[in-house]
């Protein structure tokens, strides 16, 4: 099913308004029975001793608000909770109005005020499985010794963050499962974008013939053109073992630990050569700046908070940078040296979907599926959980998604594959199943399913993750099957595929193994062909562009155009399903013209059913005549099963 916008649910069945307009009748402040200010809301063991103590805001601090002058980096301070992979994800939307408006509706009726009768009630909004998902909470919070023990404010009587972590909280069962999470998937649960995540090391490696810093200023680039098109992105420096986990480096920097993105730009070094400057070119330097969850332990590198090398950039720039000194977990560091400690960049893109943008504008497809057996036998038809291409004897009877590339667009789409969360708000934590992703070309007239793996054009990351990404580029003009798979055949989970483009790729569902056939189309083809135009060339060459269509009874088929030349190639393969036994072809050259094209002339392919493939010259004919003006090569296999290619 393809669906458009983005629904909502309230989680729980708890609905804000009739909460909040229910305790401003009775003039009492909310306890949320479905998130009690017990144990029950912090710990796996619910018999665990505590000594915590629940607060409301203005017992915390006086003159309590949501906001205090807008949001910032600095009002998402992690506590003692190991949840730096949601800090900073928070810490990166600040960057982002529109969406922190999505996460926190209607803040400014939220926020207190001596106008309105406060109830002790909040509601949050975050994204799962194409819908954003609205959690109600009470405003009582975590304290020990009178203060927060998680996230908090740099600002004391500021609590949107407080709030916000404890409704994530919510929507994970509890406190303790915030600790150790996917940065991926907190990106996603507050933007609604498509999460990848970026193995520095393995970026940089991509490929043997291209320096490492080409892949540097690649890298760069990807990241700053990210940033300035919404994205949030967080980076992270991982830990080998559990000891290294939160252990802090000699130049400042911490493992185990994720840092929000908060600036990705070029630093002009315009005072580096002093009065002497205007007869030089200005030098640039690439720089990144991060903000450490913790609110302190910087970087103490090059380009540190007091280092000597910002003496190379003047004043102004360094005023417009908001270059300070102090301890407040934000720095910038030099981009040669981000790349040599940090492992993992997860970046959540937002694309533009709005018809009415004066911006890039991206396509949009969304489907809601499953990978299920259907209660039969592995293999056996209405199977759809094959496995990945490892298990090449079910991997076809994988859920199977068409999409076309057309001539000038560019090649490139990106697709989203994400499985449902199982336990929603429940303490248990489900492992994800293994998912991946695989593109093929297939035949240009292809509208059934695909019974034989071909060699993948792209093959995604596999990962025992909600979502996994796949950035295709430079895609060939023609058709593809995408196959969304889990790892091993015969596992069962719940699935969305968003597919973005910057033109049309007309995805859809293949839900057929093969046409129907007949005058009332009520039985089923008996054979399959498959026919590859290779080239063509005439007696007489002549330079012009030109194309083949390919006719079988009613249906015709064409390759691309080619560009001027005097013998053409294509090697384009087409499907035909055939009821009878001998099977006749039309070959036509056509030349492509600006007014009206032009036949060229025509062969004829006659086939029979031999269960083989072979290449095969044609005579071609001037239209109209049995003149021999030249040749067109083929590829033909022909089939008695209609479900073998």
């Amino acid at each position: 099913m393809t669906v458009s916008g983005s629904r909502r649910r309230f989680f729980a069945s708890q609905n804000y308004r009739k909460l909040r307009a229910e305790c401003r009748r009775k003039k009492s402040l909310f306890v949320d029975v479905a998130f009690p200010p017990t144990n029950q809301s912090l710990f796996l063991d619910t018999q665990r001793n505590s000594d915590i103590v629940w607060k409301r805001p203005w017992e915390i601090s006086e003159d309590p608000h949501l906001f205090v002058e807008g949001a910032s980096a600095n009002d998402v301070t992690q506590g003692i909770l190991g949840n730096c992979w949601f800090v900073s994800a928070c810490s990166a939307l600040t960057h982002n109005e529109a969406m922190l408006a999505k996460v926190i509706p209607d803040a400014e009726d939220q926020e207190w005020a001596p106008d309105r009768p406060y109830a002790g009630i909040f509601r949050f909004c975050f994204w799962r499985f194409g819908e954003w998902i609205e959690v109600v909470i009470d405003d009582l919070l975590p304290t020990k010794n009178g203060k927060l023990l998680f996230a908090r404010s740099k600002t004391p009587n500021e609590f949107w963050s407080a709030l916000l972590e404890k409704a994530f909280a919510k929507l994970y069962g509890c406190y303790e499962n915030l600790v150790g999470g996917q940065l991926a998937d907190a990106l996603q649960d507050v933007s609604a974008g498509v999460a990848e995540t970026i193995n520095v090391s393995k970026f940089l490696g991509f490929e043997a013939d291209a320096t490492v810093s080409d892949h540097d200023g690649r890298l760069f680039q990807t990241l700053k053109q990210a940033f300035e098109h919404q994205a949030l992105i967080v980076a992270a420096i991982a830990a080998k073992n559990k000891e290294d986990i939160e252990k802090s480096l000699d130049c400042g920097l911490v493992k185990g630990h994720a840092y929000a993105v908060t600036a990705v730009r070029f630093v002009d070094l315009d005072a580096k050569h002093g009065s002497y400057r205007f007869f030089s070119t200005v030098e640039r330097q690439m720089m990144i700046r991060l903000q450490n969850p913790w609110g302190e332990k910087e970087w103490n590198g090059p380009w540190s908070d007091d280092s000597a090398e910002w003496e190379q950039v003047g004043d102004v720039q360094k005023k417009e940078m908001g270059i300070t000194v102090d301890e407040d977990g934000e720095f910038w560091m030099p981009w040669d040296e981000f790349v040599r400690h940090f492992t993992d960049i997860s970046v959540c893109q937002l694309f533009n979907t709005s018809m009415f943008s004066l911006h890039k504008r991206f396509h949009e497809s969304v489907f809601f599926d499953e990978w299920t057996t259907n209660g039969v036998k592995s293999g056996a038809p209405g199977d759809r959980a094959g496995g990945c291409l490892n298990f090449s004897a079910t991997f076809c009877c994988n859920p199977q998604y068409r999409f076309d590339v057309q001539k000038g667009d560019g090649g490139e789409v990106m697709v989203a594959l994400t499985q449902k969360e199982v336990c929603e708000g429940s303490k248990v934590r489900e492992p994800y199943v293994t998912i991946g992703m695989h593109v093929m070309k297939v035949e240009n007239n292809r509208r059934h399913r695909i019974h034989q793996a071909v060699t993948p054009v792209a093959t995604s990351d596999y990962a025992g993750s909600r979502s996994v990404y796949l950035h295709l580029t430079n895609l060939e003009p023609g058709r593809y099957v995408l196959i969304p798979t889990t790892f091993a055949p015969r596992e069962q989970t719940h699935y969305m595929l968003r597919v973005f483009s910057p033109h049309h790729t007309n995805p859809k569902l293949l839900k057929k193994d093969a046409p129907a056939q007949g005058f009332f189309k009520c039985s089923q083809a008996t054979n399959v062909t498959k026919i590859s135009v290779v080239d063509a060339k005439l007696v007489f060459p002549r330079e012009m562009c030109a194309y083949c269509v390919v006719v079988s009874e009613k249906e015709k088929s064409r390759t691309r155009s080619t560009d001027k030349a005097r013998e053409w190639s294509w090697h384009e393969d087409f499907v035909f399903h055939r009821k009878t036994q001998r099977q006749t072809y039309v070959v036509e050259l056509w030349e492509a013209r600006h007014l009206k094209d032009r036949l060229v002339g025509r062969a004829t392919l006659n086939a029979l059913i031999d269960n083989d493939r072979r290449t095969v010259e044609l005579d071609l004919q001037a239209n109209g005549s049995k003149q021999r003006i030249g040749k067109i090569t083929v590829e033909i296999s022909t089939y008695d099963d209609p479900m073998y290619i």
